[in-house]
């Protein structure tokens, strides 16, 4: 039997990680990825085009998919039960636009930082395939480049984090108020360029402080900065 694919919807992001992160604890479901806006509620369906849909919308506005109140009136129980009488629809065909199975694989790859040559080695794929499934992917993200795919995966919850993946406080690096500005630039999917203009400061500025934040995460580049950012819950 298989698992039924869940989207997430509310305006407050702390309330779509926590229902999500619930959900996929709970057999049987699997939440393909959450919004806080409408748009991004749309473009996630059209990506991974789920079973349900739960959230803080009305019904009109995410047409073609059943939608499950997320109410705060409500709780987790009561959530539960509404999904359960959920009649599904037979398997959803990959709709045109839409990333496939192999697709997320690749992706996850290529966000967590990883070059074409090494998620090659890690698929069994040869880099030319590879870079060809880039092309594709980037093509349906409407990006062109790793660091905003990443941005992407990272506002859509694209690629979940696992709850067992939890890490301690103190663990936890302390950024400055200059290096979260930065980071939310970079989850924003800006370009050092525009990370100097939106800060109005030198993009050397930005370049020396990006770097002593990649050092805070020992981490390399955008892309695995803001996979292990999401990991380690710095982004709000």
């Amino acid at each position: 039997m298989r698992s039924t694919r869940i989207a997430v919807h509310s305006w407050e992001p702390l309330v779509s990680d926590a229902v999500a992160n619930w959900l996929d604890a709970l057999p049987g479901w699997i939440v393909v990825g959450t919004a806080c806006t409408r748009e991004d509620l749309l473009l996630l369906c059209s990506l991974r085009p789920p079973d349900v849909v739960v959230g803080q919308l009305s019904p009109e506005l995410v047409p073609g998919f059943p939608l499950v109140a997320l109410s705060p009136a409500c709780g987790l129980a009561s959530l539960r039960a509404s999904l359960e009488h959920v009649p599904l629809t037979s398997l959803r065909r990959v709709a045109p636009g839409a990333l496939t199975d192999r697709e997320m694989e690749v992706l996850a790859h290529v966000c967590s930082g990883l070059s074409a040559v090494s998620v090659a080695s890690v698929l069994r794929l040869s880099p030319h395939t590879v870079v060809n499934y880039k092309r594709r992917i980037f093509a349906k993200l409407g990006v062109q480049s790793r660091a905003q795919a990443a941005a992407v995966v990272t506002r859509l919850g694209l690629v979940r984090v696992s709850c067992r993946d939890a890490v301690l406080h103190d663990n936890v690096p302390t950024l400055t108020h200059r290096e979260n500005d930065i980071l939310a630039s970079i989850a924003r999917g800006e370009s050092v360029r525009q990370t100097a203009s939106a800060l109005g400061i030198a993009v050397k500025t930005v370049e020396s402080e990006q770097r002593q934040l990649f050092f805070k995460l020992r981490v390399h580049n955008r892309a695995q900065a803001l996979s292990e950012a999401q990991r380690l819950g710095l982004l709000t």
